[in-house]
């Protein structure tokens, strides 16, 4: 069983992180920084809610980054102020009462709190990857003549190499996945259904826990493994089946990503050689791992191997994606992208053979996470990473 102790950032750690944020925005001309993504929200204040229907942001000056504020929506003021879960831990935490009427005295909405950070004729930095059209405009209004700055790349650089508490968290999110997968041999049985496998793995992880996902639980059985980002449905598993699986639970709040393949029977020649075949690609990728390797190494390694068992396949020339407080971050593994590996960035590593592989079978995957160190890696999911293969058996009665 996986501790459940909570692993949160110190304050200490959340002003390392304004000021590095602050630095690089400073550097690029941007006066004042509001960050609207919830991921952002949590990495620049610590605090995490789980709904975000309301505007919510952290705003700072680049001149004053231990200045910044946490907005909030009085819904969540015991979460905001209370260590119910993950509070704030900036000394500036406001909250705004949405409709209150002006003889209540309190401040009824997020830009009075805005403008006490920005200053008119601010060039103001939003992530806007992220964020509504509603909020930004509720920024841009809350002082004259703002410029607008994306600062969605800013942001992202300061994310991409991971501090200690973070993979601290993220072993905890990846350990939690390779438990609950390790049951699938156990739950598998003739007649259950995609959904229901789902629900076993969703409440294992929770037990296990697990604060969340960072996708919804993807599992297909058969040739509906080829619909790769379809939802689990009342589809029955049958002897001689592909399952493919694809599991994302978190803990305090940072991802795991772990896809296994699975077959429920007795698997064909053309089944058992693919799954061989997607550990050497995925083998590949991975020696090229190590600080200072160049991302695009990565891909063209595995890029290799799969030319070699499918010359005629076109390939969307990608490795994977970094990972951290959500499941697709920077940098990207992808063929065009020379930058260099740096130590303690974390990487779900996935490059694997085309659909076509194992046609009128389904579609065998696997994904695992590593944390880049200086001679290599180092391997958050430790699990078969092969065709695992569970004999079939009755359903229970």
């Amino acid at each position: 069983m996986v501790a459940t102790a909570p692993i949160a950032p110190t304050k200490e750690e959340i002003y390392r992180r304004l000021d590095t944020v602050a630095g690089l925005a400073a550097a690029q001309g941007i006066d004042s920084l509001v960050a609207l993504e919830p991921a952002h929200i949590f990495y620049l204040s610590g605090f995490r809610t789980t709904l975000y229907t309301r505007f919510m942001g952290v705003a700072l000056r680049t001149s004053a980054p231990h200045e910044a504020m946490l907005i909030a929506t009085a819904v969540d003021r015991t979460l905001a102020f209370q260590p119910v879960w993950f509070p704030s831990l900036l000394d500036r935490t406001e909250i705004y009462h949405r409709g209150a009427p002006a003889s209540s005295g309190l401040i009824s909405e997020p830009g009075p709190l805005l403008a006490q950070v920005l200053q008119t004729g601010d060039t103001v930095g939003i992530d806007l990857h992220g964020a509504s059209y509603g909020n930004v405009e509720i920024v841009l209004d809350s002082q004259p003549d703002l410029h607008l700055r994306d600062a969605t790349d800013i942001l992202h650089a300061a994310r991409s190499v991971k501090t200690d508490v973070e993979i601290a968290a993220m072993r905890r999110a990846n350990a939690i996945a390779v438990e609950v997968l390790g049951q699938v041999p156990n739950l598998l049985h003739d007649g259950i259904t995609e959904a229901e496998l789902a629900a076993a793995l969703d409440g294992a992880a929770r037990l296990a826990g697990s604060d969340g996902f960072a996708y919804p639980t993807l599992i297909g059985f058969g040739p509906k493994s080829l619909a790769a980002h379809a939802p689990p449905t009342a589809r029955a598993l049958e002897r001689d089946e592909i399952v493919t699986i694809a599991f994302g639970p978190m803990a305090d709040g940072y991802c795991a990503d772990i896809v296994r393949t699975f077959f429920y029977g007795t698997p064909p020649e053309q089944a058992v050689r693919s799954g061989k075949r997607g550990v050497a690609i995925q083998a590949a990728a991975l020696e090229k791992i190590r600080a200072g390797a160049p991302i695009s190494d990565l891909v063209a390694a595995a890029g290799a191997v799969i030319t070699g068992f499918y010359p005629d396949v076109v390939q969307a020339r990608g490795a994977g994606h970094s990972l951290g407080l959500t499941v697709h971050e920077e940098p990207s593994l992808l063929a065009s992208n020379h930058a260099p590996l740096e130590t303690n960035m974390v990487l779900a590593i996935e490059p694997g053979a085309p659909a076509h592989a194992m046609q009128g079978i389904g579609l065998y995957r696997h994904c695992d996470v590593i944390r880049v160190t200086d001679e290599g890696y180092e391997l958050l999911t430790p699990m078969d990473r092969g065709l695992i293969v569970v004999s079939g058996k009755e359903a229970a009665h």
